[in-house]
């Protein structure tokens, strides 16, 4: 109780200090590492040679970080003065950080994902934890940009995000697809990171990343890993690894995957974007990452093997029964799909579905993040 009041009496006591105008903090994924769209906004920073303080907090000791980031330890003493005294706020997920947002502070909401099949925030009332929907109308109350990527994502941020009136919608790309955008034919690249995570470079690589279940079941990540592998294998002649990536409100789910040699735990990589360059094909089931993985024309599949529970526990929206990739309920559907993949026709339905549904990733999503998050820092 001691602790709790003199926590609060030193937070209220932060708001009399002069903000730090070259100062920016980050956070992802509520104090995850390096990782998603904040991090490529900073490397934006970092290549212009800009004279400020990156602040990133973070929850995990271990985390590796480069030289130009200051990492804090989060919800430390620390990570509440570097929040009160910042000129800007970057965070990719809808958490309150402790310390209310000041009159001469930016807020750049990056989110963490392209437009989203499952239903999100204002759609999806009745599944979310009162603690969350408090903490996420909070942040739509402070929002000053939001980042979107499509037509689709702007109007589910209208619909549900409870953005106040002021909030502008960037509508420039994600930061971290630029990565994907101008690195998809970077052989030297996918050597690099394959080397780094022990897969040999002439293999195929299989990325598995499916979303979180609010009610933490397991059975939409049964799948029949071994089968598939050998399924790829067999299409596209080559030895398959696959690389499990679960979503961060996923990892302890991590434990009911069975691994081995040639399947292999990336739940804890802190980047799947590197992890996306270094895959030649994406499983997914409800996450959106299907959407990232396609800027770059490679396959992408869609297992949702728990659809009826997924869609009484969490729902979706009617768009997700109109994407382009090949969608199954079973196993052996998505072996079949696999064994069967026609690309040419694959990439003929991706052609037409965002010809119909415009995104606006050209590469250069971070430089203008950058320069709309200065020239608001510089009028406020």
């Amino acid at each position: 109780m001691k602790k709790k009041i003199f926590k609060n009496a030193y937070v209220s006591l932060l708001r009399f200090l002069p903000i730090k105008r070259d100062k920016i903090v980050f956070c992802n994924f509520s104090g995850r590492g390096y990782g998603d769209n904040p991090k490529y906004i900073a490397e934006e920073i970092h290549k212009r040679k800009l004279n400020v303080d990156m602040v990133w907090l973070c929850a995990d000791a271990k985390a590796i970080f480069p030289e130009y980031i200051r990492p804090v330890k989060m919800w430390s003493l620390q990570h509440y003065f570097e929040l009160a005294t910042a000129h800007a706020i970057i965070s990719n997920v809808r958490i309150d950080l402790g310390v209310e947002k000041r009159k001469a502070q930016t807020y750049l909401q990056t989110w963490h994902a392209p437009f989203s099949p499952k239903k999100l925030e204002g759609e999806a009332v009745e599944t979310l934890k009162k603690e969350y929907l408090i903490s996420a109308k909070h942040d739509g109350a402070i929002t000053d940009g939001i980042i979107s990527n499509s037509h689709l994502l702007d109007e589910q941020y209208k619909r549900a995000f409870w953005l106040n009136k002021d909030a502008k919608i960037l509508k420039i790309g994600l930061p971290r697809n630029d990565f994907l955008i101008n690195n998809a034919d970077n052989k030297a690249l996918i050597t690099n990171i394959r080397e780094k995570i022990n897969i040999p470079s002439e293999a195929y690589v299989v990325l598995y990343a499916p979303t979180f279940r609010d009610d933490y079941t397991t059975n939409g990540y049964k799948l029949d890993f071994e089968k598939v592998r050998k399924a790829f294998e067999t299409r596209f002649g080559k030895p398959c690894w696959m690389l499990i990536r679960l979503h961060p409100n996923a990892r302890r789910q991590v434990n009911e995957i069975e691994f081995t040699s040639e399947i292999i735990d990336m739940t804890s990589y802190p980047d799947i974007q590197e992890l996306s360059i270094a895959s030649d094909a994406v499983i997914s089931d409800y996450s959106s990452s299907v959407f990232d993985f396609s800027t770059m024309g490679k396959p992408a599949f869609i297992c949702a093997l728990d659809l009826q529970h997924y869609m009484e526990t969490r729902g979706l929206l009617d768009e997700f029964f109109r994407f382009p990739f090949p969608f199954s309920e079973s196993n052996e559907k998505l072996i079949e799909q696999i064994c069967y993949f026609d690309e040419n026709k694959y990439r003929v339905n991706l052609k037409n579905y965002f010809t119909k549904n415009p995104i606006y990733d050209k590469g250069d999503a971070a430089i203008k993040a950058v320069d709309w998050l200065l020239d608001k820092m510089k009028n406020n």
